[in-house]
């Protein structure tokens, strides 16, 4: 367990997570060395409101999120960075307009850490009172733009979720004009695409490092009554975005069930999430193509993990570019009752402790750690050290794959 907290992103390679603190919803960054460290800026126990997601780069050392303005009056988008702390990024369009003390919030972070983007509101425009936005240090907060109202007269808002390695491709959602339900959209080196003119709402909520799948969720024909959000992904073929259903798990129902795609690893190929069967009742899923998705508690199951006592297992949040991390949250079924999030360790390539996909001397010194119980160095997965054998049997086959043999 990573402690009581809301973890919502994690680094490319697993080893810093970083979310909310419970109550106080104040961002924090984590490593196995650390522990959970506040960054400070926290907005709710100044004004009583919070929004938006921390997200990390793909090193783990830039952070976006919604912070405490300077002046203390509003929330706005801020990015930390280690060893500097806190930039509150700006300047703001034009229109922008504090609306119920907030100016703009952050949702997701490009790899180089470079693109934040989110949100920022025009409290009194026309055209919808938020609008999806982008930044980077150069050119301050840009209108991402949205489809404006139609004959729905408060429509016209939107956001931005999240954003690809270098930023050039961003993904989230804008509102039907005529009706005010979400439709997944991208944005590709600014052009707009809607991905699905959804009947319901629906969104795009995260992009892979090299911005060529999307994933989030949307609804599939026949539309009926019994119809709902499932979990979708649209994959780039080269000339159009071609949609997926990912789907929901079984006694997933209407009216309040839904499944939606929040984090993909970086070749496309694992997806996590979350499920909501119905009013109550959430769990966190893993999607491959062989296994199509599965209810997290049968996957740690189905690999022999030992649930923990007293706990439901809510959403999976992230997961690490090479889909050996996943990080989610889950809560207390007994008092008091609070969030904890959690990390969940998958072994790739066994023997491969450092995970650069080869198994060699450099693997050595984490394996000692692993069987010794020691700290694992950032990046290392001790998982891998598990060969599922004694002691013994474990270190010759470690120093069989060693030798190749």
């Amino acid at each position: 367990m990573i402690g009581t907290c809301l973890a919502t992103d994690v680094s490319a390679d697993g080893s810093v997570v970083v979310g909310n603190t419970f109550g106080e919803y104040e961002t924090f960054r984590w490593t196995t060395v650390d522990g959970i460290v506040p960054l400070g800026r926290a907005t709710v126990p100044v004004l009583g409101v919070g929004a938006g997601t921390p997200d990390v780069s793909s090193d783990g050392t830039r952070i976006s999120a919604t912070i405490l303005s300077d002046d203390g009056t509003h929330t706005t988008q801020g990015l930390w960075t280690l060893g500097s702390g806190w930039q509150v990024c700006g300047p703001m369009p034009a229109d922008a307009a504090i609306l119920d003390q907030s100016l703009a919030s952050a949702w997701g972070l490009s790899g180089d850490g470079q693109t934040l983007v989110g949100l920022y509101w025009r409290a009194g425009q026309p055209g919808g009172s938020a609008h999806p936005s982008s930044w980077t240090q150069a050119t301050g907060v840009v209108d991402l733009g949205t489809l404006g109202s139609g004959t729905c007269e408060n429509c016209g808002s939107g956001r931005a979720n999240a954003a690809s390695a270098d930023g050039s491709v961003i993904v989230g959602w804008i509102e039907n004009p005529n009706f005010g339900n979400w439709w997944p959209t991208v944005w590709v080196n600014g052009v707009r695409t809607i991905l699905r003119e959804t009947e319901g709402f629906a969104e795009a909520s995260c992009v892979t490092p090299d911005g060529l799948t999307i994933g989030g969720h949307s609804w599939f024909p026949p539309i009926n009554q019994f119809s709902l959000a499932e979990a979708a992904a649209w994959r780039w073929d080269g000339s159009q975005w071609v949609v997926q259903r990912i789907g929901k798990l079984p006694g997933t129902v209407q009216p309040f069930g839904i499944a939606d795609v929040t984090g993909i690893s970086a070749d496309g190929s694992l997806m996590v999430g979350y499920n909501r069967f119905n009013q109550a009742g959430d769990t966190g899923f893993v999607w491959t193509q062989s296994t199509g998705m599965v209810d997290v508690v049968n996957y740690l199951t189905s690999n022999n993990v030992t649930l923990p006592a007293n706990f439901d297992f809510s959403t999976l949040s992230a997961v690490s570019e090479d889909g050996s991390v996943l990080v989610g949250i889950g809560y207390e079924t007994v008092e008091p009752f609070e969030p904890k999030s959690f990390r969940i360790t998958r072994c790739i390539l066994r023997g491969d402790i450092n995970k650069d996909t080869i198994i060699d001397a450099l693997d050595i010194a984490g394996f000692v750690r692993a069987k010794l119980g020691q700290t694992p160095q950032a990046a290392e997965n001790p998982t891998c050290a598990d060969y599922g054998g004694t002691l013994e049997e474990d270190i010759a086959a470690f120093t069989a794959d060693l030798l190749g043999s």
